[in-house]
């Protein structure tokens, strides 16, 4: 997989400061962007975007594994899994 580090870099402090929020942000950017005609920065938000989900996927644990039943999966994973998101009062850049 070939990302660039700005993209990296991006995608990883947007997940460490808002969490799951961090996909709604970067795609809502990237919708604003594409309706702009902005076609390289909205590149860069579709690419942010899909790191941002990569990341947030591995930082959960839960990777798609091949011949596992989901009932295997499910019992790997801890019960009290879920993510609190604290809201942040400032506006999308």
């Amino acid at each position: 997989m070939n990302t660039d580090l700005d993209v990296l870099v991006f995608a990883t402090r947007l997940v460490d400061e808002l969490g799951e929020t961090a996909i709604r942000m970067s795609r809502v950017r990237l919708v604003e962007l594409t309706a702009a005609n902005h076609t390289r920065a909205a590149a860069f938000w579709r690419e942010v975007m899909g790191t941002c989900e990569r990341l947030l996927t591995e930082r959960s644990g839960r990777r798609v594994a091949t011949g596992l039943s989901s009932q295997t999966i499910a019992a790997a994973q801890p019960a009290m899994a879920q993510h609190r998101v604290a809201y942040v009062p400032r506006p999308i850049p």
